[in-house]
């Protein structure tokens, strides 16, 4: 395994390399928060472009990267964009989750602390898996701060339809994470493992620093040290945690506009299996199309027209 610095600077240059393919430009800062360091990505946005519309939160998954979702940028039509690297991941520092970690508070805290640390008194999320879950949890509790929130894809286990795959409950397990997080893996397994996640077909037509900007982070230090935590805060061998979830009558309180854009066959809740939770939530549309978790990556354009439609609509409250 690489040396720590030698792992930053691989995942930064795969990272811009990404980036200039997309034709983006990219900064980054640190903001401290809980007691760890918090990497936030900044996508300088086209002001005339955008239509005055406020910046975009990007907030990544469980055990993945903002890389993921570059090819998403584009749906925002110019908007800034602000990328936050959740604790272990990316180039954040590390945190020590356990099972009595309040997430919800957690997560209220970080975005928070990111909206204030970058001056913003309003501003649309987009947030995926994990990043999805804690949108919600901050939707809410801070509902006046966000203008539409748009979720592609389940997320995590806010829903308590839920089921968790074995392979998250496993890595719970006090010690057995840790051991399986620190075996090596290569470039090539680990594309095997995200395309198994996200869906089949969706690494494929990509380029290849989408995988390896996840694979560099995954080897470090603070990866490793999170996650096994992180993971035990949301579930159980046998489940996830009830206090991770949201129960139907609290996602009925949820006021910020929503756009739900999940593919059929999400390996981690169908929209089918999730229509408890999505009926719940009284502002919210749901677009379902072909793909996996990651519904963007096998149907780009249907996606971008979606969000871009969705994002640069008019708010009636």
């Amino acid at each position: 395994m690489a040396d720590e610095a030698t792992l930053a600077f691989e995942l930064r240059a795969a990272e811009t390399r990404l980036y200039e393919h997309f034709g983006l430009s990219h900064t980054e800062q640190f903001v401290e928060v809980a007691g760890t360091s918090i990497r936030v990505v900044e996508i300088a946005g086209d002001p005339a472009h955008a239509g005055g519309r406020p910046p975009v939160l990007l907030l990544h998954g469980i055990a993945s990267v903002t890389a993921a979702a570059i090819p998403l940028i584009a749906a925002f039509d110019g908007a800034r964009v602000l990328a936050i690297d959740w604790p272990g991941h990316g180039l954040s520092g590390p945190y020590p989750f356990t099972s009595r970690t309040d997430l919800r508070a957690f997560a209220v805290e970080v975005i928070e602390a990111v909206a204030d640390a970058f001056g913003l008194d309003s501003f649309d999320i987009v947030a995926h898996s994990l990043g999805g879950q804690f949108a919600l949890y901050y939707c809410l509790m801070r509902a006046a701060r966000v203008r539409r929130l748009v979720l592609p894809g389940a997320p995590g286990a806010a829903f308590v339809e839920l089921k968790p795959p074995a392979a998250m409950r496993l890595v719970a397990l006090p010690g057995l994470g840790s051991r399986a997080l620190r075996r090596a893996v290569t470039l090539e397994q680990y594309g095997e493992n995200s395309a198994a996640t996200l869906g089949a077909g969706a690494i494929a037509p990509w380029p290849t620093e989408l995988v390896e900007v996840g694979w560099y982070a995954s080897q470090r230090e603070a990866f490793i040290a999170t996650l096994p935590g992180l993971f035990s805060a949301i579930a159980t061998p046998f489940g996830v945690r009830r206090s991770a979830t949201i129960p139907h009558e609290e996602l009925a309180t949820i006021t910020v506009p929503t756009l739900f854009v999940w593919g059929e066959d999400d390996v981690f809740l169908s929209p089918e299996d999730a229509r408890g939770s999505l009926s719940s939530i009284p502002n919210s549309t749901l677009v379902v199309l072909a793909g996996g978790h990651a519904a963007w990556l096998n149907e780009p354009a249907a996606v971008e027209e979606a969000v871009r439609e969705f994002l640069g609509g008019a708010v009636s409250n």
